[in-house]
C-alpha cells in the first residue's frame, strides 16, 4: 500500500483500536491478530510509534527540558535543524541510522553537561561516574560522526549508478 492509499483513522477506528489494545495488552491472542491486521492496513501508525529514534529523542528532550514545554519545543526545533543539515539530500537507511546516532549522542552529551553544571554538591564517586559517562558519550558521538564521514567518503556519488566495466579478451580474426 503506498502513501496515497493509506487510510485515515476515524473516531470510531480509534475507539475500536483502544478497546483491542486493552485486550491485546491483557494477552488476548485474537486481539493481537486483529492488531497485526490493523497495522498492516495502517502502516503510518507502526512507522510512527515504532520509530525508536523518535522515542529516544523524546526521552532525552524530556530529561533535558525537565518537561518545560518551551524548552522542549526549542530543543526539538534545534534537533530538526541539525538533522536536516546532516542528512543533506541523503536517502539511504545507513545515513539515516548514522545521523540518528549522532543526534542521540549529541543530546546525551548536552544532558550530561547540564547535569554536571547544575550539581554543586556531589561525592568524588558521583563526579567520577559522571565524567566517565560524559567521556563515553563523547567517544560514541565522535565515532558516529567519523562513521558518517567515512560512509560518505566511500560513497561519493550516492545517487549515481556504479560504473561497470566489462573485460573482453582479445579477439582473434
Amino acid at each position: 500500500m503506498d502513501k496515497n492509499e493509506q487510510q485515515y483513522l476515524t473516531s470510531e477506528d480509534w475507539k475500536v483500536l483502544k478497546a483491542k489494545l486493552k485486550q491485546a495488552n491483557g494477552g488476548d491472542q485474537e486481539a493481537i491478530s486483529w492488531l497485526r491486521r490493523f497495522l498492516d492496513k495502517h502502516p503510518q501508525i507502526w512507522q510512527y510509534i515504532g520509530d525508536l529514534s523518535v522515542i529516544s529523542e523524546n526521552a532525552w528532550i524530556s530529561l533535558i527540558s525537565n518537561d518545560d514545554a518551551l524548552a522542549a519545543e526549542s530543543i526539538r526545533r534545534q534537533l530538526n535543524t541539525l538533522k536536516a543539515e546532516l542528512m543533506e539530500e541523503s536517502t539511504t537507511a545507513m545515513e539515516k541510522l548514522l545521523v540518528d546516532s549522532i543526534l542521540a549522542t549529541w543530546l546525551e552529551i548536552h544532558y550530561l553537561r547540564s547535569v554536571d553544571a547544575g550539581s554543586r554538591s556531589r561525592t568524588v564517586t558521583q563526579a567520577s561516574l559522571l565524567t566517565k559517562r560524559l567521556e563515553s558519550a563523547q567517544r560514541r558521538h565522535h565515532s558516529a560522526m567519523k562513521d558518517l564521514l567515512m560512509f560518505r567518503k566511500l560513497m561519493p556519488n550516492r545517487g549515481a549508478l556504479p560504473e561497470l566495466r566489462v573485460f573482453r579478451g582479445r579477439q582473434t580474426a
